[in-house]
């Protein structure tokens, strides 16, 4: 089989295609496709906030990854961070109302991206190649 005919090789070649064109439509914004992804998951998190911990969890990333991106939404005053009331130790991001904002407008971008992507395949295409994703996932944990 070809190297570029394998799936590790697909996937890898669509992940990147996608975060060049989210970075790239979103430059204006000053938002990276990860940065926008922090906000959606703080957006959509009960009380407008995550554990920097729950974080690195949901996106697979290291400590050292979401302390940064969540220092540079901090800066931009998309969110803002505090001690977990319940345990000192912790950080959590919250989302501000600015990041808020900007979660909406950005997020039409996220759509028309994955609308582009998915151009020109059937809806039941679609649903079959979301079930094959998930599996693979499943099947790599």
């Amino acid at each position: 089989m070809e190297h570029e005919e394998r799936c590790e090789f697909l996937i890898k070649q669509v992940h990147d295609a996608v975060g060049r064109v989210l970075n790239n439509s979103l430059r204006e914004s000053g938002l990276t496709h990860v940065q926008l992804g922090v906000l959606i998951a703080l957006n959509k998190s009960d009380g407008k906030r995550l554990r920097l911990k729950e974080i690195e969890k949901i996106f697979k990333v290291s400590q050292p990854t979401v302390v940064g991106v969540v220092d540079r939404l901090e800066e931009k005053g998309f969110v803002r961070t505090l001690r977990d009331p319940e345990d000192r130790r912790v950080r959590l991001a919250e989302l501000t109302e600015k990041g808020s904002e900007k979660c909406r407008h950005e997020y039409e971008l996220l759509l028309a991206t994955e609308a582009k992507m998915l151009q020109g395949i059937e809806p039941e295409a679609i649903r079959q190649i979301k079930e094959i994703l998930v599996k693979m996932r499943e099947n790599l944990k």
